[in-house]
């Protein structure tokens, strides 16, 4: 095929390209680095206190706050001590209230006669009993500091006394005994399993289990 001639088909059109190709002139050299005039992300992070770590923790949206200049300022910590949480203090004690209250319908339903009505339950267990004062007064005093090794060998203590005095009372005192008994010693003995941690709570559980064993008092 001369020079003249078209190519005809797709392997002449080809071959006929890279003979009359030619290199490109792209040069090899690096390109220039130059130095940057203004600030690098890293320094604006640092006088912004963005990399530092913040007192309570990792910094988030719940423990810091950015204002409109870009800094950051530290909230204040909501589980410190010096804080007293009212709000957990009253869900807290409203619900061994409420399971106090649950208890003596449950006493009351298993030895009156009668199916208890709800008002006059109500009003004898809440309105008309000490029981919510002492309780709501008991959590406010116990209840914050619960974490604490010393808290925590009180509930302990708690939990044992209150289960075993209320296996006892409901095996060998007389009905109106454990009417009396029943709802307070349960409360009790609840609000300390729950305050412990999961391995104290178990092996309070199986001390109570065991001595009811010893005892010779069944679970029907």
């Amino acid at each position: 095929m001369t020079s003249s001639e078209a190519p005809r088909n797709r392997k002449e059109r080809r071959a006929q390209a890279k003979k009359d190709r030619t290199p490109t002139e792209i040069p090899l050299a690096r390109p220039k680095q130059e130095t940057s005039k203004g600030k690098t992300l890293l320094e604006i992070a640092e006088e912004r206190k963005l990399l530092q770590t913040s007192k309570i923790g990792s910094p988030s949206i719940t423990t810091t706050q950015i204002n409109p200049d870009g800094s950051i300022t530290e909230l204040p910590d909501p589980t410190d001590a010096s804080s007293t949480p009212y709000l957990d203090i009253f869900l807290y004690a409203s619900s061994l209230i409420l399971l106090h209250f649950t208890l003596t319908l449950l006493v009351h339903h298993q030895y009156a006669t009668d199916p208890p009505a709800l008002v006059p339950v109500f009003l004898a267990s809440t309105v008309f009993s000490s029981a919510p004062w002492l309780i709501l007064l008991l959590v406010a005093a116990l209840h914050p500091r619960a974490s604490h090794p010393l808290m925590q060998l009180v509930f302990a203590g708690m939990a044992i006394v209150a289960g075993a005095w209320l296996v006892k009372a409901s095996n060998d005192e007389p009905y109106m005994a454990v009417m009396k008994k029943a709802p307070a010693l349960g409360t009790l003995w609840v609000w300390g399993v729950v305050e412990l941690r999961w391995e104290i709570a178990a092996a309070c559980l199986a001390v109570t289990g065991a001595w009811g064993w010893w005892k010779g008092y069944g679970v029907w």
